[in-house]
């Protein structure tokens, strides 16, 4: 079951890799239109390719606080 799991993110994040960056962030945005699963890919992408002055180096979890509030997620 644990593996599925992670097996049906991975998937998610593999369809989202082709989305342009305004179309992962309204993915973000949009709480009521898609699943918590995809959003999450989403916002998994968008703090890869945030700039090191948004992120500042950090480890992920920090990075991730830090690009949700430079981009107002």
């Amino acid at each position: 079951m644990f593996r599925q799991r992670i097996f049906r993110f991975s998937r998610l994040v593999a369809q989202t890799y082709a989305l342009p960056h305004d179309a992962l962030v309204a993915i973000v945005r949009a709480s009521d239109r898609y699943s918590p699963a995809l959003r999450a890919a989403a916002l998994r992408h968008i703090v890869m390719q945030a700039p090191l002055y948004v992120t500042g180096g950090q480890p992920f979890a920090a990075r991730r606080r830090a690009v949700r509030r430079f981009y107002q997620l």
